[in-house]
């Protein structure tokens, strides 16, 4: 890391050249906001405006669904009980609180009658009861339908979803997407419906009611059938449905009156940036030198402490790690020892009863033999399981869960889970091989604990490798939303104290992300949860 003093030179050298860039730049300014908008710039600049306009209003669009996804999938209305009305209101106020672009939230019984319509009317939320009802031959009652209603004002968007238990009914959720009430000068903006009907104008004292009566009728036809470019060098059309369009003009008034103005305007800038800009240059040197000092030494400070932090959570995964290791060690000596201490009897046996002959005796010592080379191979697995790397090297994903799943032998045997392993594509991944061998350990491990701790019947562990990309699943239910964006946080844990750490995931996820330069993120499948890993 290079020290404040190197930055002296470097602060002199550029504020001279910030003298000289000033001139040119503040120019350019001036040119730019003063000087015509030409047809090239207007073509560019407005295909930005009218993606990032679609943008805002597809997001709208996804906004209501999502929100109807949320509500559907809820327990509330998947639930066999009957749940009280006064719940269902409070969870349709905190939808619409916590999302602005939400206007009304609907709910209607399984004859499509509106049981009651929740919405936002003058910043306030009220529940009320409307005597509406959904034509349900409309629609097919196992999709969700999505409309919108175009008016002088804007777009409302309604989607209406059935609830994923039929006999419960359907939810209906509104937002508006707002006309823009003010533009850039540049340009002005008409919408229109397929037909043609002129529902918002920007230029003023256009009165006119459809495309038709503003334009010719091969250029208004052109315009009607283009559903994304240029029709004409000043006319930019964009379909946002089948059934709205968004006509982007250039204004021409505005391009007229900037023509005088940009030249005396860029003249002067001109003159007033060289006067200016050599003594600011020279002026600000000194207070920015001061900064990138003062900066530097905290900047070394906060580096020193995140280390320090790293090295102590580091070392707490080591010891959660060894503890686990030890863990495993003595469910994999559990039955070497028992055999060992059987033969141990008969033998003792066959002497007091006289019976220990000499081939007795040699069965007695193979049989032994192999138990403790048994044993002595686990502590060696193990041993080069948790060997620290020196170096990065390429090494096998299949191999490292192989490995993995060996260690863990006796604990998935002893808690009856099965492992269900799906080898679609095979690539080498280059790092540090035990740092990755620990996280795929860690993540197994703690599939097996939530499936003991839930009391899973069946359990099964499924683990997909699909190139770079490792999928691990439990069929444990998945993971709380509640607690779903804290799993990777430091010390968070769900397990007793003398159980969990609550550094394991945490410390998983800083080796994937820091150390593969990849990705590790969690949700829940129809089974269980899902840990991914991307590298």
């Amino acid at each position: 890391m290079r020290n404040s003093r190197d930055f002296k030179f470097d602060l002199i050298f550029a504020f001279v050249i910030f003298a000289f860039l000033i001139v040119v730049s503040v120019t350019y300014t001036a040119i730019y906001i003063f000087s015509d908008l030409t047809t090239k710039e207007f073509k560019e600049k407005i295909k930005l405006i009218a993606n990032n306009t679609y943008i805002n209003y597809k997001n709208k669009e996804k906004t209501i669904e999502k929100t109807l996804e949320a509500l559907t999938s809820n327990d509330i209305f998947n639930s066999t009980f009957n749940v009280n009305d006064l719940v269902i209101k409070s969870l349709f106020k905190t939808m619409l609180v916590s999302n602005s672009d939400l206007k009304e939230i609907n709910f209607y019984n399984k004859s499509g009658r509106l049981v009651f319509s929740c919405g936002k009317y003058r910043n306030e939320i009220f529940c009320l009861t409307k005597n509406l009802t959904l034509k349900l031959e409309d629609f097919d009652i196992d999709k969700v339908l999505i409309k919108e209603k175009l008016n002088k004002k804007g777009i409302e968007f309604i989607a209406i979803s059935p609830l994923r238990t039929k006999n419960n009914g359907f939810l209906e959720v509104k937002a508006d997407f707002v006309f823009p009430k003010k533009l850039n000068t540049f340009y002005d903006l008409i919408i229109i419906n397929n037909k043609g009907d002129i529902f918002y104008s920007s230029i003023k004292n256009y009165y006119v009611k459809n495309i038709f009566d503003l334009y010719n009728y091969l250029l208004a036809n052109k315009i009607l059938k283009t559903n994304e470019g240029f029709v004409s060098d000043d006319i930019y059309v964009k379909s946002f449905s089948k059934t709205i369009k968004f006509i982007f003009l250039q204004n021409k008034n505005v391009i007229a009156k900037t023509d005088t103005a940009s030249q005396k305007m860029a003249f002067i800038l001109l003159i007033i940036s060289i006067v200016i800009a050599i003594p600011l240059g020279v002026f600000f040197s000194k207070p920015l030198y001061t900064f990138y000092e003062e900066l530097d030494k905290r900047v070394k400070k906060e580096i020193e402490k995140r280390r320090k932090k790293e090295e102590i959570l580091a070392h707490q995964s080591k010891l959660a790690a060894l503890g686990e290791m030890l863990g495993n060690i003595a469910h994999q000596w559990r039955h070497p020892l028992t055999r060992l201490s059987l033969l141990i009897q008969n033998l003792e046996m066959a002497y007091k009863m006289n019976k220990l002959d000499e081939n007795r005796f040699n069965n007695f010592k193979e049989n032994a033999i192999y138990q403790i080379n048994y044993m002595s191979q686990t502590i060696d697995d193990f041993t080069n399981f948790f060997k620290k790397d020196t170096k990065k090297i390429e090494f096998c994903p299949k191999d490292i869960i192989n490995d993995a799943l060996k260690l863990l032998e006796a604990r998935i045997k002893q808690n009856g889970v099965e492992i269900v392993l799906d080898i679609k594509k095979i690539e080498p991944i280059y790092g540090y091989k035990t740092e990755f061998s620990q996280v795929i350990l860690n993540i197994i491990n703690n599939a097996i604990d939530v499936l003991k701790e839930r009391n899973i019947e069946n359990k099964k562990i499924f683990i997909r490798i699909n190139g770079k990309k490792i999928e691990i699943e439990d069929n444990a239910g998945g993971i709380p939303e509640n607690i779903k964006d804290k799993i990777f946080e430091p010390y968070f844990t769900t397990k007793f104290q003398s159980q969990g750490t609550g550094i394991g995931l945490y410390m998983s996820k800083v080796i994937i992300t820091e150390h593969f330069n990849g990705k590790l993120y969690a949700y829940n499948s129809q089974n269980g949860a899902v840990f991914v890993i991307e590298v």
